[in-house]
């Protein structure tokens, strides 16, 4: 999987404050199609369970290890670059609910709403992720071999 950079928030819309933003990575994996989002985010972001209005409830979701149940939020996300330009406009996405685990690396999953904005490539040896809002934009930045 390849490291993302971007960006949360939770909507105005839901009750949530737009002005506190969280950096954050985020795996891109093509085979999720889900954002992850942990417990400890949504402190950060000042998450009322009692009043934001963006909850959607419960869900059974398939994984690798067998069927789990989590709880669901919309949230914002942009895509960044590492120094932290917009790359896409903000957008709404299904996040999942999970408990960090301190001590232990968790990679935040990606969701599907981001592949509506931009195009993602990689080149043989898949070690680096190329993207773009164009797809002309991806052909741009492959290697010339």
């Amino acid at each position: 999987m390849h490291e993302m950079f971007a960006k949360f928030r939770l909507p105005a819309t839901y009750g949530g404050q737009p002005d506190i933003i969280l950096d954050v990575s985020i795996m891109n994996d093509t085979g999720s199609d889900v954002q992850t989002i942990f417990t400890t985010d949504l402190a950060f972001l000042g998450y009322n369970p009692y009043s934001y209005a963006g909850r959607l409830g419960g869900a059974f979701f398939s994984t690798a290890s067998g069927g789990i149940y989590h709880e669901r939020i919309v949230l914002e996300m942009q895509i960044a670059k590492v120094d932290g330009t917009a790359v896409s406009p903000w957008f709404e996405e299904i996040a999942v609910i999970t408990a960090a685990q301190p001590g232990f690396p968790q990679p935040r999953l990606s969701g599907n709403a981001m592949r509506t904005y931009l195009y993602f490539a990689t080149a043989p040896g898949n070690s680096t992720l190329y993207v773009a809002q164009k797809k002309n934009g991806i052909i741009s930045q492959l290697p010339v071999t």
